[in-house]
């Protein structure tokens, strides 16, 4: 008996010892990189970057000693005993990133899914080698950003050859119609990432605690002029102690603020883009909000597809005054949006939420054609590629916006 008590002593001041080795002033990104490979620089927390949002978007199970929740983001999993699917968020097939206010369907998974994660984690590759070019690429190297921005990277900055502006959180996922369950797996997938690149308990569950605490809440007030709350469906816990539900009825792409300086010319590109109907109920059971007081972390499940999205925004305001100023007789875009939650809060299309949307089609990257109301078929509209998906600013936005913007 003795003998177990000095053994769980000796572990927990040992314990003690180890969290007591990150002093309070260094970053949990900058500790773990050093940490890892040997300093602390630009190319090491980019590097530890690129391993956890591999890992958590992959998952683990094709690594030795995964962790048992580790599953995937772009693989099936579960949270709280629900089924959760997050794919269809990314490959296209729901219509869930936000273009102007209209929800499209965008492939971010063109340059190869999960394989170039896997060898990455693997050692067959020194990078994850996402084709070059396609809206994967682009997503992931955005990702990389906003993720060292969250983990407190000192040198996240120089993680693009460009800095940019994110589109606010509340903007870019209001089409995604996610719940306290969707989102906790994220966060749940994430914080496993963590702990496999060596985030010790306490650190994965300060880290979990901060994006929970800010992201999967609804109505959260905003915070530098940022709205950050991305779980939005009616069953989401509300902010404590002071929600605000009045500034997300009117959300603009870059908070309250909504404008933004451009330092560079960017490269225009523009991403290939999905049809937008709605896709067939394939995926798994449907998973409620979980009614579960506490969550196991936090985070967004596509917080840098706003990075990426913003470039869908610039074609859209182009397209809509080049619209106004053809005959008379062309019928503008319209979008239906429909509202599919239930009485009782779940949300009940394709397993997981509505698919709200106008009806796009793509036909190549560079024409985006858009149906219309009336009985002519649609007509195949060509714009300027825009910019942020190669990494840019994006550009000031204009004074007009917020006045058609809706």
């Amino acid at each position: 008996m003795l003998r177990k008590r000095v053994i769980a002593l000796l572990t927990l001041l040992l314990g003690r010892g180890i969290l007591a080795d990150r002093p309070n002033d260094q970053s949990i990104c900058d500790y773990y990189a050093s940490q890892r490979y040997g300093a602390s620089n630009s190319t090491t927390q980019l590097r530890l970057m690129q391993g956890i949002v591999a890992y958590a978007y992959a998952g683990g199970n094709t690594l030795p000693n995964p962790a048992t929740n580790s599953t995937g983001i772009f693989n099936p999993g579960q949270f709280n005993g629900y089924n959760v699917y997050l794919r269809p968020w990314f490959d296209g097939s729901k219509a869930t990133t936000n273009l102007n206010n209209q929800a499209v369907g965008v492939d971010w998974l063109d340059g190869g899914g999960t394989e170039p994660l896997i060898a990455f984690l693997n050692g067959s590759t020194k990078s994850a080698d996402i084709k070059n070019g396609t809206n994967q690429y682009k997503l992931f190297t955005h990702w990389y950003y906003v993720f060292g921005k969250i983990y407190s990277c000192s040198q996240y900055k120089t993680f693009l050859d460009s800095s940019f502006t994110p589109l606010t959180p509340a903007y870019v996922h209001r089409f995604m119609d996610l719940n306290q369950t969707e989102v906790g797996y994220f966060i749940e997938q994430l914080i496993a990432a963590s702990k496999y690149y060596g985030f010790s308990d306490t650190d994965a569950a300060t880290l979990s605690t901060f994006m929970n605490a800010r992201y999967n809440i609804r109505c959260a007030p905003p915070a530098n002029g940022e709205l950050y709350s991305i779980c939005l469906a009616n069953e989401c816990p509300l902010a404590a102690p002071d929600a605000n539900c009045d500034v997300y009825n009117n959300i603009q792409p870059y908070g309250l603020s909504n404008a933004t300086t451009q330092s560079s010319t960017p490269t225009p590109v523009l991403p290939t883009t999905s049809t937008a109907s709605s896709p067939s109920s394939t995926a798994a059971p449907t998973a409620p909000a979980g009614g579960s007081s506490s969550l196991s972390g936090g985070a967004i499940a596509g917080i840098a597809i706003g990075a990426a999205a913003a470039s869908l925004l610039t074609a859209g305001m182009w397209l809509f005054f080049r619209r106004k100023r053809r005959a008379k007789a062309e019928t503008p875009l319209t979008a239906e949006v429909s509202d599919a939650r239930s009485s009782s809060g779940f949300v009940p299309q394709s397993a997981y939420g509505a698919n709200r949307h106008g009806s796009y089609s793509s036909h190549s990257p560079y024409v985006f054609a858009a149906s219309t109301t009336d009985s002519h078929p649609p007509t195949a509209v060509e714009w300027a590629p825009p910019q942020e998906l190669d990494a840019e600013n994006p550009p000031r936005v204009p004074m007009y916006y917020t006045k058609y913007a809706q």
